[in-house]
């Protein structure tokens, strides 16, 4: 991202907050949606990923490289997954992950992973010891993915976004 002058800073900062504040937003609603429905609709993840995009000219942080391959570091063994244990990820799941690794980049992809799946243990055992689920129940993953994507733009992102204030 080029910076030549104040005026143009300014808007570029207002851009990227602006890309921000959707990409968080976005994931709050999907959160919700997802934990009341157990669906995250098409519509939601193209948001996402039209974030995504835009994160890619707004947002200081990974490289398009990088980007790329947050797409696919994790949604792609989360599809393979799903292929071996039927039911393992919902597809919504995955194409959530996909689209948030566009935002975040493939370091930041992983942290989300390890921060949702860590999130969805803590969630699956809270829910086996107060006896709301039998350990072949389903839950809503995506709270945690979201969750996650959140967790890991913090520590991993939002650093190099103050460079912009």
């Amino acid at each position: 991202m080029l910076v030549y002058g104040g005026e143009e800073r300014r808007i570029t900062g207002i851009l990227c907050w602006m890309t921000i504040a959707v990409f968080c937003v976005l994931l709050m609603i999907i959160a919700w949606t997802d934990y009341k429905t157990m669906r995250i609709s098409n519509r939601l993840n193209a948001a996402v990923f039209v974030t995504g995009v835009c994160a890619v000219f707004t947002v200081p942080g990974p490289d398009v490289a990088e980007r790329m391959l947050g797409m696919l570091v994790i949604s792609i063994p989360m599809f393979l997954t799903t292929v071996l244990v039927p039911g393992g990820f919902g597809g919504g799941d995955i194409k959530l992950m996909a689209a948030g690794g566009l935002f975040l980049g493939w370091k930041g992809a992983v942290l989300a992973a390890v921060l949702a799946v860590t999130a969805g243990g803590i969630w699956g055992i809270f829910l086996l010891v107060c006896r709301k689920a039998d350990r072949r129940d389903a839950f809503p993953f995506g709270p945690c993915l979201c969750g996650g994507m959140l967790g890991s733009f913090v520590i991993f992102c939002m650093r190099e976004s103050y460079l912009i204030l």
